[in-house]
């Protein structure tokens, strides 16, 4: 593939950021722990665009992420020379500075609960209105677009270098891709393969209706939290999953606070989750093994999930405790609680009874 050229010292810092190291965290428990797992899509989707011709050298890059997407981007736009232009949400001041330093033009928008879609629509709508204005720009789409789930590919590759079986795979889901591209070639070496997604209670990609969470499940969605979604994922693949668990931010949070206390390692919410149903999973069935995936560092969560004083604005929803989930048989049953749903491998509407929507306006449990 014809990609721009990088630097000896460049080329470390890509092996570097696309890979995942190999944690193992229980008998049989591995997490793939990664640095910046959206650092993996990005690349394949810039090297792809620029070896076809739609992306050329010192161009123009356009995108919609608050998060790990926009990092890699930036990451990326600096070491190949590209210009980059990103709408974000509300971001922490460390993100917003790692951006900024890195050469990304940052255009924020604020949340808006009276938007068909919440914040992502509405900042889908300012990305349209720039795009208008920018004809040569080129847009990754990472919400739909195919290669965000293939870029996977060579890291189930190594997952399976690592361990040869793979009984199920955990991940908490955003846009889809790394659970899913993961696990279509994961169940290529084992039909019976376990797909469990994780999901945020107020969150549209699996169709919950809760009509009720918590008031940190609420007002922390937008500020710290890289799961989840506003509006449907094109890269999600219903028909791969086999359950899926809504977890609770307070879980979360009390889950990367007590993985760093036994390993020292910091990471965010999301993996947070997935280690929470990953460990319930592993104990649950201690004959196999579980792999799950922890997407990023938690070094943006520092004025949040690592801060005493944020904290301590949540003292009554942290000290809920939940040991597993609750099962549920039906979506409207999602509350503010840990629920768990056997999904099957069927199509969303199958199960909802509806074809995938963004979240209503004025949505607010």
């Amino acid at each position: 593939m014809d990609v721009p050229s990088v630097k000896p010292f460049d080329a470390d810092v890509v092996e570097e950021l696309s890979f995942p190291k190999f944690v193992q965290v229980a008998k049989n428990l591995v997490a793939a722990k990664f640095d910046l797992m959206k650092f993996t899509p990005a690349k394949y989707i810039l090297d792809t665009a620029l070896a076809s011709g739609q992306l050329r050298a010192g161009g123009h890059v356009i995108e919609s992420s608050s998060g790990t997407f926009a990092l890699a981007l930036s990451i990326l736009c600096s070491l190949y020379d590209l210009r980059l232009t990103l709408v974000t949400g509300p971001t922490s001041q460390i993100v917003r500075w790692r951006l900024e330093n890195l050469g990304a033009v940052l255009h924020t928008v604020h949340a808006s609960e009276n938007c068909e879609g919440g914040i992502q629509q509405a900042r889908l709508e300012m990305l349209a209105e720039l795009r208008s204005s920018m004809p040569d720009g080129f847009w990754p789409q990472q919400y739909t677009n195919p290669l965000n789930s293939l870029s996977y590919r060579s890291i189930a590759e190594r997952a399976l270098l690592t361990q040869p079986k793979i009984d199920s795979i955990v991940g908490t889901v955003g846009s889809g891709g790394s659970l899913f591209g993961i696990a279509s070639i994961l169940q290529r070496k084992n039909s019976d393969l376990k797909v469990i997604a994780v999901d945020h209670n107020r969150s549209v990609i699996f169709g919950a209706q809760a009509k009720r969470i918590s008031k940190m499940c609420r007002e922390t969605f937008e500020q710290i939290l890289a799961m989840g979604a506003g509006i449907p994922m094109g890269n999600v693949n219903f028909e791969l999953c086999d359950e899926v668990h809504w977890v609770p931010v307070p879980k979360m949070v009390q889950m990367v606070h007590d993985f760093h206390r036994r390993t020292g390692m910091l990471v965010g919410p999301s993996s947070g989750a997935a280690l929470a149903v990953a460990e319930w999973r592993a104990a649950q069935e201690p004959s196999q093994l579980v792999l799950t995936i922890l997407p990023d560092h938690g070094v943006r969560y520092v004025e949040t999930m690592f801060n005493p004083r944020w904290l301590n604005n949540w003292n009554e929803d942290l000290a809920r405790s939940w040991v597993g989930p609750r099962d549920i048989s039906s979506l409207e049953q999602v509350s503010e609680g840990w629920c768990r749903f056997k999904w099957d491998r069927r199509r969303y509407r199958d199960v909802a009874g509806i074809d995938p929507a963004p979240r209503p306006a004025g949505y607010n449990p």
